[in-house]
């Protein structure tokens, strides 16, 4: 078993940048080693999670005497189950959780809840369908192709084709998802896609002719249907994505960030317009397009799709990204005029409430914040 005393000299040297192989995969064997003891955390829900992590992160910094926050989000993780194990936390963790009560702080009474599923669809002829509303079923019919909302609240085009179609005219639906929400839609040819918040879709009910395209607003994560003869084509803040079949993520808000696209499966091809040269990607690369071109490196693809599994994670992130994703997901306004040099690692669930999330931040930096209303307002 790791000494206190080793833990903590690999914990600083990873801090550092400085640990070697070997002693990174000490770590992670430790780390391990706990990741799988399931009876610590199988009680808690997330918000208890997340509290008692809190707690957890305080009592590292003064029993380890080391810079939590600095450290990569993986070792938050070990280092609070090594404390356990050091300090007699079980018998903390047994007592809290027969409590089944999470602190909160004062100044976050007011607190605001995780988004959900919800969107608005907007079809060819300008009726529009608010899917929160709607019950499981059949809700519209165009080209031969139902619209179906299914049990599990995704939205589904059932049984259209471009064969039977060829005739047929069509404009484009419209999928929108405001802030504080998310929604997956399957397209007609069965490709799958995830949207965020504060994002839209266009695309026609069937894919006629000899490509299938579709236009994005924000942020989407695309599982595409294999068809060598129709390339499936994304139009997105001055970029064209086209692919054959596979899974990438596409970040592309409407604001002064650059758009991202992110890899995972298969390989697709960027360009800036629909006849320029294009620049292929292979798995495990993201593209940012800047003034000069698209630029393409290796990424740790995880962060990317943290959203669309369900979770925040912040690696090196800094603060005014972190703050917009927080207001995206909460629909809150979020006022600040400092700390922009600021960054954060850490790992949370996006189902808990804006408060779990604020006081992970405010025990890992100095920052402090106060939720109003639907407004945070951010101070030293």
């Amino acid at each position: 078993m790791i000494s206190q005393e080793r833990l903590k000299y690999l914990i600083e040297v990873c801090n550092s940048q400085q640990a070697s192989p070997v002693e990174l995969e000490e770590l992670d064997h430790w780390y391990a080693s706990f990741e799988q003891d399931q009876d610590l955390t199988s009680r808690l829900n997330a918000d208890e999670k997340t509290a008692l992590e809190q707690k957890l992160l305080g009592k590292i910094n003064s029993r380890l005497d080391v810079p939590v926050y600095q450290l990569k989000w993986r070792y938050f993780a070990l280092a609070a189950a090594v404390l356990i194990i050091i300090s007699a936390g079980i018998e903390f963790y047994r007592s809290y959780t027969s409590n089944n009560e999470a602190p909160v702080n004062a100044k976050h009474k007011n607190d605001i809840a995780p988004g959900k599923n919800k969107a608005m669809l907007t079809l060819a002829d300008g009726s529009v369908i608010d899917l929160n509303e709607q019950a499981n079923g059949i809700l519209a019919s165009q080209q031969q192709t139902k619209i179906v909302k299914t049990a599990d609240g995704t939205l589904k085009y059932e049984g259209g084709s471009s064969a039977n179609n060829e005739n047929a005219g069509g404009g484009l639906n419209t999928i929108t998802i405001p802030r504080g929400g998310q929604y997956q839609i399957i397209l007609p040819d069965g490709s799958k896609v995830w949207l965020n918040s504060s994002s839209s879709l266009k695309y026609p009910a069937v894919f006629l002719g000899n490509k299938r395209e579709v236009e994005l607003s924000g942020e989407a994560y695309f599982e595409i249907a294999h068809d060598k003869a129709k390339p499936f084509i994304v139009r997105s803040a001055g970029q064209f994505v086209k692919v054959l079949g596979t899974h990438f993520n596409i970040n592309s808000y409407p604001d002064k960030s650059p758009a991202k696209t992110t890899l995972l499966e298969g390989s697709i091809a960027l360009s800036e317009n629909a006849a320029g040269p294009a620049r292929k990607m292979t798995p495990g690369q993201q593209a940012v397009l800047t003034p000069s071109g698209f630029q393409i490196a290796a990424v740790d693809t995880e962060e990317s799709i943290a959203w669309k599994n369900g979770y925040f994670l912040f690696k090196n992130t800094d603060l005014k990204t972190l703050l917009a994703q927080l207001e995206r997901w909460y629909d809150v306004d979020i006022i600040y005029d400092a700390h922009a040099e600021k960054r954060f690692y850490g790992k949370i669930s996006r189902d808990v409430k804006l408060s779990s999330v604020l006081n992970m931040l405010e025990v890992t930096s100095n920052i402090k914040f106060r939720i109003e209303g639907r407004s945070v307002i951010l101070k030293n």
